[in-house]
């Protein structure tokens, strides 16, 4: 049977809850490009295109008050309009948008080959094994890229906004695909435990 299960092992509601998931991945990952490429029509007129950016206890005013008075608020992340921007900057805001497609898709072609190989009634294998490890490297290096790049283009922005004067600007970082990218790893490596010891277990029988 090698590295196969019996599929009678596989429910209805099991073979209908991997559907699901693959019909959710292709949504999203349809949804990531046709907002991506919005987004890069955008960008690239490098006329007042909004860009997203932290700040670091910024004080700005918002009517926010009784009848809309105006309040001292501290902004921490707010979104800019920014004309103009330098090549490299446009190029960045570009690349971090693609990169995060790219990454998306291919998270999503990944799930898909797991998800039709379990519907199949193939389980620990070092074909999903390397499925799950792929998709771990995929976030880690898209979460990476987008990072960068976005940061770059970033920094950028604000170069063009304020001619290169103001620097209150912080660029953090969200670790949540890396600890994914982690989790998935963990997964790998209990999917290639488990199939050594179903491999194992059938060379006793």
């Amino acid at each position: 049977m090698g590295d196969r299960v019996e599929k009678e092992s596989l429910t209805r509601s099991d073979r209908v809850g991997l559907l699901l998931v693959i019909a959710g991945g292709v949504i999203a990952a349809g949804v990531t490009l046709v907002v991506s490429v919005v987004r890069i029509a955008e960008i690239v007129t490098n006329r007042d295109v909004p860009v997203r950016a932290p700040f670091v206890d910024t004080p700005a005013q918002l009517p926010v008050g009784p009848d809309g008075a105006a309040v001292t608020v501290l902004v921490d992340e707010a979104t800019v309009r920014v004309s103009d921007m330098a090549g490299i900057t446009v190029a960045s805001l570009v690349i971090a948008q693609v990169a995060l497609a790219v990454t998306v898709v291919l998270v999503v072609a990944c799930g898909y080959l797991l998800c039709r190989n379990l519907m199949r009634g193939i389980a620990f294998s070092r074909t999903n094994s390397r499925l799950i490890t792929v998709c771990s490297g995929v976030i880690l290096f898209g979460w990476f890229a987008t990072t960068m790049f976005g940061n770059m283009g970033i920094n950028g922005a604000f170069a063009a906004l304020s001619e290169h004067t103001y620097d209150n600007a912080r660029f953090g970082i969200n670790w949540t695909p890396c600890f994914v990218a982690l989790a998935l790893a963990v997964v790998a490596v209990a999917f290639q435990t488990g199939e050594r010891l179903q491999r194992d277990t059938e060379g006793l029988v």
